[in-house]
């Protein structure tokens, strides 16, 4: 292991990167804001923790994120400009500099007025997410922690849109499993019932996850919940499916059927594609009433 210092604002690493100011942080790196000396642009890097850099999974961890997001480039997730490891041991990833905010924060600010995404913003803030993910799924990369702060709202001011963060889960097909037997990798609100049961899992994890994000937009609460990790797992892979319509009236009845069957414990009984669970909600948004279904219906075309 390294024996030098935290990564600091004013540290240039890889003899390229000066890092500005700090903007995350999570249990195995830091995100700070850098300035690319090289192409004089501002970026985003990410750099593994002293304590966790020399372990190979971690590495490997990013290195698989650096390419799975590297080959889905164009669909709306982060854009990666390099990867590496400087003198010091820093073992780190530049990204695209996004301005905006996650859809946590933005659900978060809106619940706490008592509001919610009209339907069509639901559909139109996540429909970048279900494209990358399906692209995704056919290159063999499942990204296994879909979640509201994984995706991000860019600002009006820059062009808006919506980009998919963090792959730093991701598995690719034919690659070593990194997580450790018994281990739980994801966020418990949206993790399927497969992970909480280590059982084997399949894309599929993402469609239930992606289903969960849109819950919450529309619920304005996560589908399961507790006081305990105890009492998420058993809502999520016993309890029923839970049920919007009630909240969300101008949705047809059959949304409860969607999130059954979107949300089924049974993988079975699962939507087998984002796609086909995607084409099928804008489906019923556009077959529901009032602004969200006419904007619906001109912004949004199924296959016939």
């Amino acid at each position: 292991m390294s024996s030098y210092g935290d990564p600091k604002p004013g540290d240039v690493i890889d003899g390229r990167y000066q890092l500005i100011e700090e903007i995350g942080r999570g249990g195995h790196g830091l995100v700070f804001k850098a300035h690319d000396q090289d192409k004089s642009t501002d970026v985003a890097l990410k750099i593994l923790n002293q304590n966790v850099s020399d372990d190979p999974q971690y590495t490997v961890r990013l290195w698989r994120e650096a390419q799975s997001l590297g080959a889905l480039w164009g669909q709306s997730v982060v854009q990666v400009y390099g990867f590496g490891t400087d003198a010091n041991g820093f073992v780190y990833l530049a990204m695209e500099l996004l301005h905006g905010d996650t859809l946590s924060n933005h659900l978060s600010d809106l619940e706490l007025f008592g509001d919610r995404m009209s339907t069509f913003s639901v559909l139109e803030a996540i429909d970048p997410v279900a494209r990358a993910l399906h692209t995704a799924h056919t290159k063999g990369i499942i990204h296994r922690d879909v979640k509201p702060a994984n995706i991000i709202l860019l600002y009006p001011e820059v062009g808006g849109g919506t980009r998919l963060m963090d792959f730093g889960l991701a598995k690719v097909q034919g690659s070593m499993a990194l997580t450790q037997a018994g281990m739980v990798a994801g966020s418990p609100s949206y993790i399927a019932p497969e992970i909480w049961r280590a059982q084997p899992f399949d894309h599929r994890i993402d469609v239930y996850s992606l289903a969960a994000v849109v819950y919450r937009a529309l619920a304005g609460h996560p589908p399961f919940s507790g006081d305990s990790l105890v009492d998420i797992l058993m809502a999520a892979t016993m309890g029923p499916r839970p049920r919007v319509h009630h909240l969300r009236p101008e949705l047809p009845e059959e949304i409860d059927g969607w999130l059954e069957r979107a949300l089924a414990v049974d993988v079975g009984k699962r939507y087998p594609y984002i796609s086909s669970m995607w084409n099928e909600l804008i489906r019923l948004v556009m077959s529901g009433a009032g602004p969200s279904a006419d904007k619906a219906r001109e912004a949004f075309s199924l296959p016939s």
